[in-house]
């Protein structure tokens, strides 16, 4: 059944473009131009007759008629170039648009008069949706190379063009046919950030972001953690880099290895979402694309006579370092020295400093483990880091990360705690005791004395105390 819905309305009248000359003012004539619109809303089509009326009572030749003419039907009659638009007593023109809907939108009718500096007169009208459009379909998929775009119009549609738009990319263009085969268009993954897919100048219909399938990664050999041997720092990445810079193992700290093929393997930061990536111009190990790209991507894996391993770029060949002003990892090494040396770890098994509370100094395994604990270092590097080994039923370990050594209550706790046993036993245990303020402290095995930063931390740390004061409490990460 054809319903037609009939609309009136006053077109919004606005002068449009430039003023070329400055001729009297009575010149500018601008004509009155109103739309009246009528909704065939079995084909969902707007017919639109516009009126052009002469404010004037000297006829003038219409210059300029620009409909807004848009597919799939578009259609403008009754008004062109070269008419003439006759004294205002002598009636008005008229002209009939049709206009296919698919969204809320408005029209417009431009006309341009002979000898007027106005270039255009426009006016418009607001079209609501017509009925119930049959409209092109989009649909998207993630592949490991790019994101497929398809778009199709159902039987009963009319034909319409497409474009599509990435925010790296071209617009390109598709033209779907209603029950017409499938248009597709192939964005590469590195340019389809975010894609649009539009009816020509009328609306979008649909948008995506490539996202690498999981089927696509390759596949993963674990998660670690990377302690620079030179520095005793975690590596983490932020601001864009990688910098072994971190105080201490956080999941900022944690990237998991892809093994891709050949002995590399790819860094993928889980903090970030990325794969770290050797910069082209300053070999910077830098956060990339959330897929591994190329050989900027790959690294191998070195282990080296000590236990600790390095990474060799697979771009360059060059060994990532740490020895920058800022810390910055860079492959920009020919030889593995202190620097270029990392050690390994499972998350959650790292090693980390220990503060005493009672002067906030870090406590070092003085002289590399030779000389006793003391707690007067104000920053922490490799001598102030400690492994935490759980041995269960609320005891533990601390493991120097120096020498490899155990802590131990030497001579049953008599002497000053030292990192110099390679096993764990009595003297080598330690009972966590948790206290109301948030501080550890620590209950040797070996006489079941605590352990205490004596004289405010200014001689080596001992365990000789009975009782849990300011000196017997430490900030430590379990």
């Amino acid at each position: 059944m054809n319903r037609k819905i009939a609309f009136v309305a006053a077109a919004l009248v606005a002068a449009v473009g430039f003023v070329v000359v400055a001729p009297p003012a009575s010149a500018a004539v601008r004509p009155v131009i109103t739309g009246t619109t009528a909704c065939d809303a079995d084909t969902s089509t707007w017919t639109i007759t516009w009126t052009v009326t002469n404010p004037t009572e000297d006829a003038i030749e219409i210059r300029q008629v620009s409909p807004d003419r848009r597919e799939p039907i578009g259609t403008f009659t009754g008004i062109a170039a070269g008419d003439t638009l006759p004294a205002k007593s002598a009636g008005s023109l008229t002209g009939t648009a049709t206009v296919h809907s698919y969204f809320k939108t408005t029209d417009f009718l431009a006309i341009g008069l002979v000898d007027t500096p106005v270039q255009t007169t426009r006016g418009v009208v607001d079209l609501p949706v017509c009925g119930d459009p049959v409209m092109p379909t989009a649909t998207f998929q993630s592949r490991c190379d790019d994101l497929l775009v398809s778009v199709t119009m159902a039987a009963g549609g009319y034909t319409v063009p497409i474009e599509v738009w990435s925010s790296a990319l071209a617009p390109a263009s598709l033209r779907v046919e209603p029950g017409g085969p499938t248009q597709t268009l192939a964005v590469p993954w590195n340019q389809a950030g975010r894609v649009t897919v539009n009816i020509d100048s009328i609306g979008t219909i649909g948008t995506a972001a490539w996202q690498y399938p999981p089927a696509c990664m390759p596949p993963s050999t674990g998660v670690a953690q990377f302690f620079s041997r030179a520095n005793g720092r975690f590596v983490t990445a932020y601001h864009g880099q990688a910098h072994a810079d971190a105080h201490g193992a956080s999941a900022a700290t944690s990237f998991e290895l892809h093994d891709v093929g050949g002995g590399d393997i790819a860094l993928l930061s889980l903090d970030a979402d990325r794969f770290m990536t050797v910069s082209d111009n300053t070999s910077a190990l830098e956060l990339g694309a959330v897929r591994v790209a190329g050989d900027a991507d790959k690294f191998q894996i070195v282990t080296n006579a000590d236990g600790s391993i390095s990474l060799r770029s697979k771009l360059n060949g060059k060994y990532v370092s740490a020895d920058s002003e800022d810390r910055t990892l860079t492959a920009n090494r020919d030889t593995i020295g202190p620097w270029e040396k990392f050690t390994r770890y499972a998350p959650g098994v790292g090693p980390n400093p220990i503060l005493a509370g009672v002067n906030d100094r870090f406590v070092t395994a003085e002289s590399a483990g030779a000389k006793p604990l003391i707690a007067n270092r104000q920053l922490d590097g490799l001598w102030e880091n400690f492994q935490i080994i759980n041995l269960g039923n609320g005891n533990i370990a601390v493991k120097s990360v120096v020498n490899g050594k155990y802590v131990c209550a030497e001579s049953a706790g008599r002497l000053s705690l030292v990192a110099n046993r390679t096993a764990v036993g009595p003297w080598e245990t330690f009972k966590v005791v948790r206290n109301i303020d948030g501080t550890i402290s620590l209950q040797a095995k070996a006489n079941n004395r605590y352990v205490t930063a004596e004289s405010a931390g200014k001689k080596p740390l001992i365990a000789n105390r009975t009782a849990i004061g300011p000196w017997e409490k430490f900030y430590i990460t379990l």
